[in-house]
């Protein structure tokens, strides 16, 4: 028996088992007809498209471009982050370290006298 019955099915309303039945014939029928839709849906939603993320492993760490590395580049540098792939913008910038460590553009410790 389908787990599911006893949801659709309340045995309040069933008064004999050929009643019992037809409720579980078209319980089958409205399941049957739900995955159909699904199916469906599925083949007109069309394919999903993955942005190209840069990849540590696969491109050059200077311009952000595939098929070379870093060494054999020959094209002009560019600034990006390597851990999330954000352009005009480096990793110390973007990600800053946990903990009390120094931030970039924390001017104002460096300004603080230290206290004895």
């Amino acid at each position: 028996m389908d787990p599911e019955y006893p949801l659709y099915i309340r045995l309040g309303e069933i008064t004999s088992v050929s009643e019992l039945g037809a409720r579980a014939v078209e319980y089958e029928d409205i399941n049957r007809q739900r995955r159909e839709h699904q199916r469906e849906d599925k083949k007109t939603s069309g394919p999903t498209v993955a942005t190209a993320v840069y990849s540590r492993d696969e491109g050059c760490w200077r311009c952000k471009q595939r098929g070379h590395t870093r060494q054999d580049c020959r094209r002009p540098p560019k600034k990006f982050c390597s851990r999330c792939g954000k352009d005009g913008v480096l990793t110390r910038d973007c990600h800053p370290p946990a903990g009390n460590g120094p931030r970039a553009g924390d001017v104002a410790a460096a300004a603080r006298p230290e206290s004895v």
